[in-house]
């Protein structure tokens, strides 16, 4: 008997990557029959390459400064004088953008927007909201646990109303116990509640990964809190990742953007992800290949429409009942919250950003070697985000209730991220020489002599970003280690020189193996990122 849901489900997996494929071998084929096209789509596209390095540079300027603006807000006293006097307060916003300059005034209007919104059905008392922050963790050291579960502590909310659950899994063998033991007598009474779970090795029609044991976790959680008797809306969690440091002001910039929200219960709440725990200590691509993570991440937060959950992230605890916690049975469980709660909620959800940072460790192997294989790893697990594209589409033909254009957006949105992510780098870098390969006395026309000229300066153009890119690095570097010369400023800087090969090779081919795995069947399993050396930076305090 024929299964036609398993061929439909595999067709869509072929799409992803032969769209990819296609877009990288086209250029080849036309070059060899007609190499003034291919000349005219080069300028095209470095041209288009130039006006987007341009547009992006201009939000991660603005993405910066809503940092520097978010980590120096005293939101417990704003939530304060907001609880005091709810209409006061509003008045004091109105006040504020009357006085405020141009950008400043917008994000005040749409502050001021929300709050209005939420002042009909009622803001939640801060004071009764609880902080839960989840961690899997899976062979991770101690010392990074200790780390990270330290800065929740020291965070600026009161420790008891900070739940922390380290969620151990089995299959890692006896030494999680004595970690566990040490963790228990390290954080034990210092918070409202401090546990420990462990997933069960090889539950049946569960992937080993980071949802399913976020799950496992949630569940026993979810007797303890029963137990409390707390209110779902008052519950704020966190999942993070093993080696994820908060800003001191996360939890409460964090509750103050859920309790003013008028739709809490159907958002996401996302803090941008800085991998600088390690950053002095990592090879210089890698350091290269962290900080491009972090600014896309920037960028996506001056367009929260178009944002979805990455890595560190934070839902109500009525959301994650909503939508029964976390997918067990793949790999990217992050992205897949947005995904699902977007369906659960008939459209209905989008992404807060929030601009207080987490801080992760950047990719960091026992030796260069296992740094830059690691990394490459790591990016094609992310790259593995493909994956949403055929569950999406199964879905949004199942939701009737979501409009067509809705799902169409959100659809293109991925298959546009994911289709550039795989070819951009390597047409800008490659698909000048073809007309000249294939066709030598294409120099000596006129297009085919200018063509290398066009094409330098514009992509030279495109290097103001990078100057951008380079500058915001240096102002978000954590305080520099004693053992590290002032001349290690200058490699931070220089590094940006890398990033032509940086984007080819942790860029592009990490995408397009994701997309071909998809396509002949061969699935990711979850793949931990090792953590070989404990970071040595300051405090987020300190920064």
């Amino acid at each position: 008997m024929i299964n036609y849901l398993y061929y439909k489900t595999r067709f869509l997996d072929y799409i992803p990557g032969t769209i990819s494929w296609l877009v990288l071998i086209a250029p080849i084929i036309i070059a060899a029959t007609y190499p003034t096209w291919i000349a005219i789509f080069v300028i095209i596209f470095d041209f288009y390459w130039l006006v987007r390095a341009i547009i992006f540079g201009g939000y991660l300027i603005s993405g910066y400064l809503r940092i520097k603006r978010d980590c120096r807000v005293n939101w417990i006293t704003r939530m304060k004088k907001l609880k005091k006097n709810p209409k006061l307060y509003l008045w004091s916003l109105i006040e504020q953008k009357e006085k405020a300059g141009y950008f400043e005034r917008k994000r005040l209007a749409i502050e001021i927007r929300k709050a209005k919104k939420a002042l009909k059905i009622g803001f939640l008392d801060w004071e009764k909201i609880f902080q839960v922050v989840i961690l899997p963790t899976f062979k991770e050291p101690l010392q990074v646990l200790s780390a990270s579960i330290n800065s929740y502590l020291n965070a600026e909310w009161p420790n008891n109303r900070l739940i922390v659950v380290v969620a151990m899994e089995e299959r890692e063998g006896e030494e999680i116990h004595p970690k566990a033991k040490a963790l228990q007598e390290e954080f034990g009474g210092k918070m409202h509640k401090f546990m420990i779970t462990y997933h069960p090795a090889d539950i049946v029609g569960e992937l080993k990964g980071k949802g399913a044991n976020s799950s496992w976790a949630a569940g026993i959680l979810k007797k303890y809190l029963s137990s409390q008797k707390i209110a779902d809306e008052n519950i704020l969690v966190s999942n993070f990742d093993a080696d994820t440091r908060v800003h001191p002001k996360y939890f409460s910039c964090l509750t103050y953007k859920y309790i003013i929200h008028p739709k809490r219960r159907f958002r996401s709440f996302q803090p941008i992800p800085l991998y600088s725990n390690n950053i002095w200590q990592v090879p210089s691509i890698n350091r290269l290949v962290a900080f491009s993570s972090s600014f896309w991440q920037m960028i996506e937060s001056t367009r929260p429409y178009r944002m979805v959950n990455f890595s560190s992230q934070a839902m109500s605890w009525r959301t994650l009942k909503d939508i029964n916690f976390w997918d067990k049975t793949i790999v990217s469980e992050d992205s897949r919250q947005y995904y699902r709660a977007f369906f659960k909620y008939a459209g209905d959800h989008q992404t807060v950003p929030i601009s207080c940072p987490v801080y992760m460790d950047a990719v960091l192997g026992k030796n260069w070697w296992l740094s830059l294989k690691n990394q490459y790893l790591q990016k094609r697990r992310w790259a593995w985000g493909i994956e949403h594209f055929p569950y999406f589409v199964r879905e949004s033909h199942r939701h009737k209730d979501i409009p067509r254009w809705e799902k169409l957006v959100q659809i293109f949105r991925m298959i546009e991220g994911h289709i550039n992510w795989a070819t951009a780098s390597l047409l800008i870098a490659f698909t000048i020489w073809f007309p000249f390969v294939f066709h030598p006395e294409f120099r000596t026309d006129v297009l085919g002599h200018n063509l290398p000229i066009f094409a330098r300066y514009l992509l030279m153009l495109t290097w103001a970003g990078i100057i951008i890119s380079a500058t915001i690095s240096t102002l978000l570097l954590p305080p520099r280690p004693r053992h590290y010369s002032p001349a290690k400023y200058i490699e931070m800087v220089l590094q940006w020189f890398l990033i032509p090969i940086s984007a080819v090779i942790f860029g592009s081919l990490p995408a397009i193996e994701a997309q071909t795995r998809l396509m002949i069947g061969k699935y990711l399993g979850f793949w931990v990122t090792p953590k070989d050396t404990v970071a040595k930076t300051a405090n987020p305090a300190s920064r």
